[in-house]
Formats: C-alpha cells, sequence, structure tokens
C-alpha cells in the first residue's frame, strides 16, 4: 500500500494525502530513484503503486529493484515481467532490458537470437545502450550471425549520443579492422574519448597503443586511470597484459591490480628476483638409488656367505658402483667417462 498523511507529504515529493494520477504521470526512471535513494521504504511503496496503476518509468524501476534485490525480494521473474509490461507500453529502457533478461537467463531461458530481437527494437528508437548491445552480439556472434561491418555502424551511432563504453569498442574495430579499415590513429582518438568518459577498457587500450608505438611516458597515466576505475575482468587483463613484459616497466602496476583481485600471493613478477624461475643445485649426498644398490649388493654378499661360508677377503672389498662410458663418434680409443649417472633427474 502507498504510504499516506504526514508521511506522503513529508517525503514523497508527490503532494498529498492520497497518490495524484498526475503527478505519478511526471514522474521520470530518475525522479523515482532519487526518491528511493531518499526514503527507500516509502518510495518502494510508491513505485509498487504507480507500476500497478500502468506508468512505465515506475514498472522500469521496479523491474530493476527485483533484480538486485533492493527493497523488494529479489526474484528475476517478477524482475522480466515488469521489464515486459513497461516495453509493451513503449518504455525503450525496459525493451533493452528485455534483450538483457533474454541475453543472460535472468528469469528466462538463454535466447541469444531473441535478445537481438529486443536490442534491435529499442536501438531503432535510438537508445545508445540498445546500439552498444546489438553492436556486441554482432561484434562476438554468440547465437546469433556474426556481422562486424553491421556492429561497427552500432558502435558509431552509439558513439555520437557520448556512450563511452561504445566509443571504446569503436575504438577497438579501428585496432583491429572489424568491419572497418585499420586505422591507428582513430583508434587512439577513440580510446582516449573512451577512457575520459569514465570507460576502464578505454583507458587500458589506449595505453597498450602508446606503449607500443614507443610512447611508455604517455602510456602510465593512462594504465594507472585504468587500475583506478576498472572491473574485476579489466582488472584481470590489465595484470596478464603488463606481467608479461610487454610493454617493460609497469610489472609495479601488474603486481597492485592482483592484490586489488586478491592475489597478492602470486608468482613472482619480471621485476622482482624470479627464485621460483631458477632451479635449485642438485644435493651433494648420494642419490637415493646409489643407496639401495649399496644395500642390495652388501645383502647379496651375506647370502652367498651364508651358502659358501667365507669368501677371500681383499682390500677394498667394498662394491664398485658401476660408471656409464661412451665414446664420441669419430674418437676410439678411451671413452670419455660420464661422472655424473646420466638417471639422476634435473632436482625440481
Amino acid at each position: 500500500m502507498p504510504p499516506s498523511g504526514s508521511a506522503a507529504r513529508a517525503g514523497s515529493g508527490i503532494g498529498g494525502a492520497a497518490p495524484n494520477v498526475w503527478d505519478l504521470h511526471r514522474h521520470s526512471e530518475a525522479d523515482w530513484r532519487a526518491l528511493f535513494a531518499r526514503r527507500p521504504q516509502e518510495a518502494a511503496s510508491w513505485i509498487r503503486f504507480a507500476a500497478g496503476k500502468g506508468f512505465r518509468a515506475a514498472q522500469l524501476v521496479l523491474g530493476q529493484m527485483h533484480l538486485d534485490g533492493t527493497g523488494v525480494p529479489c526474484d528475476a521473474g517478477a524482475a522480466y515481467e515488469w521489464f515486459a509490461r513497461a516495453a509493451a507500453i513503449g518504455s525503450l529502457e525496459a525493451r533493452n532490458m528485455v534483450g538483457r533478461c533474454h541475453e543472460l537467463g535472468w528469469g528466462v531461458p538463454v535466447d541469444q537470437a531473441e535478445a537481438l530481437r529486443h536490442y534491435r527494437r529499442a536501438a531503432a528508437g535510438g537508445l545508445a545502450w540498445a546500439q552498444y548491445n546489438v553492436g556486441c552480439l554482432l561484434l562476438y556472434g554468440t547465437g546469433v550471425r556474426r556481422d562486424h561491418a553491421e556492429a561497427a555502424r552500432h558502435f558509431a551511432a552509439a558513439a555520437a549520443t557520448g556512450h563511452a563504453k561504445a566509443i571504446g569498442l569503436l575504438g577497438r574495430c579501428h585496432e583491429e579492422g572489424w568491419g572497418t579499415p585499420v586505422d591507428r590513429a582513430a583508434a587512439r582518438a577513440c580510446y582516449r574519448r573512451a577512457a575520459e568518459g569514465g570507460d576502464c577498457w578505454g583507458a587500458l587500450n589506449l595505453g597498450l597503443l602508446l606503449a607500443e608505438g614507443g610512447r611508455p611516458d604517455e602510456a602510465g597515466p593512462w594504465f594507472e586511470t585504468a587500475l583506478a576505475t576498472a572491473t574485476p575482468n579489466c582488472l584481470a587483463t590489465l595484470a596478464d597484459a603488463l606481467d608479461s613484459g610487454r610493454p617493460a616497466g609497469f610489472e609495479g602496476i601488474a603486481r597492485r591490480a592482483r592484490r586489488a583481485l586478491g592475489q597478492g600471493g602470486a608468482e613472482p613478477t619480471r621485476a622482482e628476483p624470479d627464485v621460483a624461475a631458477a632451479p635449485p643445485a642438485v644435493p651433494a649426498r648420494a642419490p637415493m638409488r646409489v643407496a639401495l644398490a649399496v644395500a642390495a649388493w652388501l645383502c647379496l654378499r651375506r647370502a652367498l656367505t651364508a651358502q659358501r661360508g667365507t669368501l677371500p677377503r681383499r682390500s677394498g672389498d667394498l662394491p664398485r658402483l658401476p660408471v656409464r662410458t661412451r665414446v664420441r663418434a669419430g674418437r676410439p680409443g678411451r671413452p670419455q667417462v660420464r661422472r655424473r649417472p646420466s638417471w639422476i633427474p634435473y632436482w625440481r
């Protein structure tokens, strides 16, 4: 039930003890989110009430609340239902979220082709996130036909609206030649715009492009920017890329990325003494096989003594271990003695 009386007048901003239909109609998605941030309990009641009355902005927000489990129980099925209801009455954002549910299996089975159909409908209305999502599905070709040229066109359309992640992937298309000619200068410009817009992948790719071009001094600050804003996947890629030593000189950033991922105890990097990679020296004591051979010989000698009586004793009666020898081709005569038996493995 929606709040009533003084509670509604004090915090909702909707005004009056009873809901006013005109005020509910005027509330946008941003208004509902701001209201929920200020007074979560009262706002959740108002949002459910407005969603039930058919206001698509409230339906979209309520679907996201169910998806995240904020203010209402976490229920992907309920989230999908509210997204579908909002999409049916014209919400492009909700149509994009219906596609997202189909792509990732939130409340419905995974169906990439169905996701692409919903993304295309929202993209046709000019929604940048939907254009970006269409581009991603067509670029990777997971469950749908791969089409790099169309993916690049959708990234360009979203980039024209200032969508940072689409700008970054448009730069990747320019760098790799995916659906567009290779143009490293255009890729660098796109990466810079994406990084300045807060995209961690844009900052990482810009740093790598600058370092590969022989400009490591300019690359360093962008690696730092990527580290500060990176998602877990971006952190892992950053650590792997810089830990390889190409480009060199950024191993410290790689170590910090691994610590951020909770991998502080990982193997030493190139910047540290690589003790684990240096083989330890072979111990000076006789290998176990030699000791076993001596013990076996002594047991055999005792057995022979018991059968035949005492054997003739002589000085230096201890056994001589056989030493493997080999003769090099073309050098007849004295064999070359290998003092270290060949069956001793390299110590690990």
